[in-house]
């Protein structure tokens, strides 16, 4: 896609869908029970919260699909921003959540990426997107982010933290040596799981 080409989540959720379950699961293992949790939106970050089912914590959800199926089981206790959900990713995305997640203090956070590069850093396609993705980095003790190798070798539109923001960045085996070697030395650790 384009720099600032959205795309729908239906196709976003047919690709890289075995890559996307063995980041869930990697990320999921790196969430301890009893710790307060931001999931973003994204995919990856449903998936995410599939594996965080029946889990003791205390979780704020930036999309209606993964608090329903974190509140579909004893365990979690889910909240919700509020305000106006997107009709096709069901992700809630206007200032009422921004506020919600200044509010929020996370022992932890999961982060969707729309696009990494040790170039340009961690970017999205929206502004307000962008807005948000940076009030869970500055609500977080850690960060968390899955990403397949895809993307990370791209830019978006709208910047929203560096590389260095994030405490663990999650892919697998198939990514580009050269891309892994840069991405560290750029001052992230990686985590490579075979798929």
């Amino acid at each position: 896609p384009r720099r600032g080409a959205d795309q729908p989540i239906s196709l976003r959720r047919s690709e890289d869908l075995e890559a996307k379950r063995v980041l869930a699961r990697a990320t999921a293992a790196l969430v301890d029970d009893g710790e307060s949790v931001i999931i973003d939106n994204g995919t990856t970050c449903e998936m995410v919260a599939e594996n965080l089912v029946g889990r003791d914590i205390r979780v704020l959800c930036l999309s209606l699909s993964a608090a329903a199926t974190l509140a579909s089981a004893p365990g979690p206790v889910v909240t919700v921003p509020g305000g106006i959900v997107e009709t096709d990713t069901l992700a809630m995305l206007t200032t009422t959540a921004v506020d919600a997640v200044r509010r929020f203090r996370a022992d932890v956070a999961v982060l969707g990426a729309c696009a990494v590069s040790a170039q340009s850093g961690l970017t999205c396609t929206e502004d307000h997107d962008a807005v948000l993705k940076a009030a869970i980095i500055g609500s977080s003790s850690r960060c968390l982010m899955p990403a397949p190798p895809r993307k990370l070798t791209r830019s978006s539109t709208y910047g929203f933290g560096t590389l260095s923001d994030l405490d663990t960045l999650l892919t697998t085996t198939d990514i580009d040596p050269e891309t892994l070697t840069g991405l560290r030395e750029a001052g992230v650790s990686v985590e490579v799981h075979d798929v």
